[in-house]
């Protein structure tokens, strides 16, 4: 593992670790993140030594979302959606339990890919955000039901719809999230759960239960919402209403 990857990767104990790492862009996912990210999963899936996969960031932000720096968005001349369904379409075909340590702001994919993961838990200073509608976008990982399912629909609306802020006491209310911790002392906290998570839990009880929640069914009906979101998401990205939105917020100079 190198530290000076985007992605850190690492195997500790029965877990595999995924963790955000590019902290001078607030842990935004690029193209290249993607690809990773869905070889990652891929591989975790078919290891039978690990029972836990785990994703966290560095420093203060879970992750930002979508990386719309000019230089990113320059690559989606002919597939404006920047490849984000490799992560949620890997998130969805995982068959290890998935732990999220939400170190921080969890914004766009970095709150809807929550919904798709088994346990949550946030620190007390983390807030998740989904700016679709206040850029001109559309929603993403499944969220436009799997909000609902979890929180009921004013408070997937509050999010989806209003691209309002939603704090972590009330994800927790909400059942958004599972566990709030404090923020000093969150990384060490986290690694404690896992840790015990992996002392005290059957493996093959742990995975046979996840299929039972998330089979094949599961996995199907998922897909099929993550493929009319892309319609909707690419629709959107072409559309002068988000252009203009997009190249405001992100100073971009010409229509993709």
């Amino acid at each position: 593992m190198s530290l000076d990857q985007e992605i850190l990767i690492e195997k500790r104990g029965k877990s595999c670790w995924i963790t955000f790492n590019r902290p001078k862009r607030r842990n935004a996912i690029n193209t290249n993140s993607y690809s990773i990210l869905n070889s990652a999963l891929k591989k975790i899936n078919e290891d039978e030594s690990t029972l836990f996969t785990v994703f966290t960031g560095v420093g203060d932000f879970f992750t930002s979302g979508n990386d719309f720096g000019p230089e990113e968005m320059s690559k989606y001349t002919d597939e404006p959606v920047m490849g984000y369904e490799l992560l949620v379409h890997g998130l969805i075909d995982h068959k290890k339990p998935v732990i999220a340590l939400v170190n921080g702001p969890a914004i766009g994919i970095g709150c809807t890919i929550l919904t798709l993961m088994d346990y949550v838990v946030a620190a007390e200073h983390a807030y998740f955000l989904c700016p679709f509608t206040s850029m001109g976008l559309s929603p993403e990982g499944c969220s436009s039901k799997t909000f609902e399912s979890l929180m009921g629909y004013q408070n997937a609306a509050r999010l989806a719809l209003f691209s309002e802020k939603m704090t972590a006491q009330e994800a927790l209310r909400t059942g958004f999230i599972a566990k709030l911790l404090p923020t000093e002392g969150f990384r060490e906290a986290g690694k404690k759960i896992v840790e015990h998570f992996e002392k005290t839990l059957a493996p093959g009880s742990v995975l046979s239960t996840k299929e039972l929640m998330k089979g094949e069914k599961w996995r199907k009906k998922m897909h099929a919402i993550s493929n009319r979101e892309k319609e909707f998401l690419s629709e959107r990205m072409t559309s002068d209403e988000a252009m203009e939105r997009l190249m405001a917020k992100f100073g971009l100079k010409s229509k993709i």
